[in-house]
This record gives C-alpha cells, structure tokens and sequence, in this order.
C-alpha cells in the first residue's frame, strides 16, 4: 500500500486516509488504484463493517492531479483506476462515512454523492470547477446535484462553478451536518463504530434496498419489503439479536 492512503482497521472499521497534505491530497492514478483496492477488499473482508474516510493536513481532497493525468494520457496509458474506483464506490455493500476536514474540489465534492454519511467541518469549501478548466462534470454529478437541488441551483455550482461552505453543503443535501471543526472526527468515527456494531447482514441488506429502491414504483417495492422483512425474521442473525433484546423470549 502506498503512503498516499493510510489504512488500519480497529473494531470492525476500516480507516483510510488521504495521506497527500503538501498536494492538498489532489489524487493520482496511483492512489485511485489503491483506494479502490482497499475498497473492494473491504467488501470481501468479514471482519470490516464500515469504511471511514478523511483526509490529512488542512485538506480533504483538492481533485485530480490533473499533471498526472496528462502524463498517463500522452504515454498512452488507458487504464482507468478512477472510474474504477468511482463504480465501485457507487456500488459498495458496506457503509460509508466521510469526514470532509479542509477543502474539497472537484472529485474531492463529486465522490461524497456515493457515500452514506458525510460529516464536514464548518470552514471547509468545496467547488466543482470542472468547466472553469476546460472539462466536464464527472462522478455521476451531473445526475446527482440536479436531483438534491433542482436544475437552476445545479446550474450555479456545475456551469457557474460557484463555490459553496459546509453550510450550504448541508443545505444542498452533500453533508448530513456542518460541524465545529474540534467535532468532526469524533462525531463521524461515532458514526461508524454504531454502523459496526449493528447487525451485519441486516445492515447490508438495508443498504441495498436504498440503493436499489428508489424511483421504483410502491406497489413494487412494499411487497418486496415484506418478503426480505419475512427471511430476515427467520435468519439467524435475527433470532440472536431478537433473543438478546428480548431476554431469549423471541
């Protein structure tokens, strides 16, 4: 692993951090590759519940390396650690929780749409400024932003590029809360060792359903509701958890 992404797991959590401070943790080809490994390990790994992800120094992450980028480009290099990681992300089984510490511009905004909970220090600034640079709104944004905050604010922060605080950001529906800087780690580790200590499979199965559920007709989605409520009732996991709640009499 590179020391770009530091990693270490403690109480069913896997910890990564963006480990790149003099670079504002602008991201490489590289660290997308090793983000995305750590991702999908984490996923095949029983003992990993939760993925808790922040940055280092004063920063989140301040997008791309665009100058790695372009040298991969012109040595040929079609390899696509980033959209990797991006699919991934969107399609990760366990939970997410960000703690967004400093600035986030482009990628270091759009992967936080992927994400289940986002906790951000009062004080941090995000920005999409793709078409300032020449580019185009990536990491499913352009679907996303419109859909949290309607087309014309949409417009404002992917063609105006406008900037916007962790405020805002929670206004938006980016973060779930803007906190005291002294707050943040606390509370977005909190979160995740609660998410941890949850039962697993149930906790899987509840994520997905979000993630597959939604625009989906209710008349589809409330028998098919019942039917997993009904295994999971049956399951193991349930009668052990149900046995302890209730002092064996489930």
């Amino acid at each position: 692993m590179s020391d770009a992404i530091l990693s270490r797991i403690e109480e069913g959590v896997l910890y990564l951090s963006i480990n790149r401070a003099d670079k504002k943790n602008a991201l490489t080809l590289a660290m997308y590759q090793t983000l995305c490994d750590e991702l999908v390990a984490a996923d095949e790994n029983p003992e990993v519940a939760v993925i808790h992800l922040t940055g280092s120094g004063d920063s989140f992450c301040a997008g791309n390396d665009i100058a790695d980028f372009v040298e991969a480009s012109r040595a040929g290099n079609t390899k696509t650690p980033a959209l990797d990681f991006l699919l991934q992300l969107n399609g990760q089984r366990k939970p997410v929780v960000v703690a967004v510490n400093g600035i986030a511009v482009g990628i270091g905004v759009t992967l936080l749409l992927h994400c289940d909970f986002v906790y951000a220090a009062k004080g941090s600034m995000f920005r999409m400024p793709f078409v300032d640079l020449g580019l185009v709104p990536e990491g499913g944004s352009s679907v996303v932003i419109p859909q949290l905050v309607g087309h014309r604010k949409a417009a404002e922060l992917l063609l105006a590029c406008d900037a916007f605080d962790a405020d805002a950001a929670e206004e938006y529906g980016i973060v779930n809360k803007a906190l005291a800087p002294d707050q943040l780690l606390a509370t977005s580790t909190d979160m995740a060792k609660r998410l941890a200590a949850k039962p697993s499979l149930a906790l899987l199965q509840a994520k997905a359903m979000l993630k597959a559920n939604v625009g989906q007709p209710l008349e589809q989605v409330i028998p098919a509701e019942v039917e997993l409520f009904m295994q999971h009732l049956v399951s193991e996991e349930a009668s052990r958890t149900l046995a302890a709640l209730f002092g064996g009499k489930s």
